[in-house]
């Protein structure tokens, strides 16, 4: 996205940040370790093939969301604050935050692009993982 070259790094949500900060080194030995191009094309069948896919819970998750998405370990350790603010975050907020990434690591600029060009999708899924989310949280006396 052009919006991309334009950004603020101050302006990065600071827990997605973290978040990248902490999950970069196994998402790169992941990545690293799949024939990525082979990946990105499935997914993208996978879009096609399920454009109104929804996660079922208690359902497995594809690697993308299991592995780049979704962490309940990560959400758990944040603070009340922290649960809030990434409560109220989207999905292009965490685009926003590997954006750095992608500057330096062309899988992640392959995952980036993936999600820019797949957006709607992506925002949907995630609406749905993180109600779910905050359902867990809630149901173990979170307050979010």
């Amino acid at each position: 996205m052009e919006w991309m070259s334009k950004i603020d790094l101050d302006a990065i949500n600071p827990v997605w940040a973290k978040f990248c900060s902490d999950q970069m080194e196994m998402w790169l030995d992941w990545l690293r370790n799949i024939h990525i191009q082979s990946y990105m094309e499935l997914s993208e069948k996978f879009m096609d093939l399920n454009p109104y896919y929804v996660p079922i819970e208690d359902e497995d998750t594809t690697p993308t969301f299991s592995k780049l998405m979704v962490n309940e370990a990560f959400i758990d350790s944040l603070s009340d604050v922290g649960v809030k603010v990434w409560a109220e975050s989207d999905f292009t907020d965490f685009i926003i935050a590997l954006y750095p990434y992608s500057l330096r690591y062309r899988e992640i600029r392959q995952v980036v692009k993936l999600f820019e060009q797949n957006l709607e999708w992506f925002e949907r899924v995630y609406r749905f993982l993180r109600a779910s989310l905050i359902a867990y949280l809630r149901e173990n006396g979170r307050n979010v």
